[in-house]
């Protein structure tokens, strides 16, 4: 800015006073708007690494799999179609962030934050997602399969015709979310809360929600056919056409709000 000055200094002295500074003002204003853009776009251009900050860039298809992107800034990025296998994405904020299509198999990345991200027909397999967020998130025919997902948080998400099998997502939160048509075979919900959730049409066979919360719930059509439900709580859900045959209801509490017998199976005794 000295620079600026010494160079403007003979000609605004032929300026009245009032005249020179607005001047001045005018142009650091414009030197402000041409440099700052640069400096943003140029952070686009970091190479991957731990808390790098790609917040808005577009990485669409961009190969990063195996990179080390923990506690890294992501949020509002173009991830479509990326490769992200086996990256390492703990603590990273991922929110609103378009994972559409993109492969996010195995990758680590507990505490990590997905909040309304778009992840419809994402690969997760075999990933690390303890505790981490994807509330009000599009997971649309994602393949979340063999997945540790422990204390997740799904709430409000959107997983219609999703893939969750042989995934762990013990005392996790899937309230009020859109679990329509989705296949969790073998799939552990024990204790997690699906209060208000759209499970119609889904297949949960050999699941487990013992204990789980699954009250005021869309269960028509759902196939439970040898799930545990032990000790869950089903008041005021809409069972009609759900298949229970050889599940385990001892102990739960029924849409009517009865408590089932123990050792009840297939039905609510």
């Amino acid at each position: 800015m000295q620079n600026i000055d010494s160079l403007f200094d003979t000609e605004l002295l032929l300026l009245n006073q009032n005249e020179a500074k607005m001047l001045k003002n005018r142009i650091y204003i414009f030197i402000l708007c041409t440099f700052l853009p640069i400096t943003a776009m140029a952070e686009c251009f970091d190479p991957p690494e731990s808390k790098v900050n790609w917040d808005g860039c577009d990485k669409t298809a961009a190969q990063l799999s195996k990179a080390n992107l923990r506690e890294a800034v992501l949020k509002k990025a173009n991830l479509s179609k990326a490769n992200l296998e086996s990256a390492l994405l703990s603590d990273a904020d991922l929110g609103y962030a378009n994972l559409s299509e993109a492969n996010l198999s195995k990758i680590k990345a507990k505490n990590a934050r997905f909040v309304s991200a778009k992840l419809n027909k994402a690969i997760l397999d075999n990933a690390r997602l303890e505790n981490s967020k994807f509330d009000r998130a599009k997971l649309n025919h994602a393949k979340i399969r063999n997945v540790s997902g422990k204390k997740a948080h799904f709430y409000n998400a959107q997983l219609n015709s999703a893939d969750l099998s042989d995934s762990n997502f013990n005392n996790s939160n899937f309230e009020q979310a859109d679990l329509t048509a989705t296949t969790a075979i073998n799939t552990n919900f024990h204790q997690s809360k699906l209060s208000y959730a759209n499970l119609q049409a889904a297949n949960f066979q050999n699941a487990d929600f013992s204990k789980a919360k699954l009250d005021n719930t869309d269960l028509s059509d759902a196939n439970f056919n040898s799930a545990n439900l032990e000790g869950a709580d089903l008041h005021n859900a809409d069972i009609n056409n759900a298949d229970f045959t050889n599940a385990k209801l001892g102990n739960a509490i029924w849409v009517d709000r009865r408590r089932c017998r123990p050792g009840s199976v297939g039905i609510c005794k």
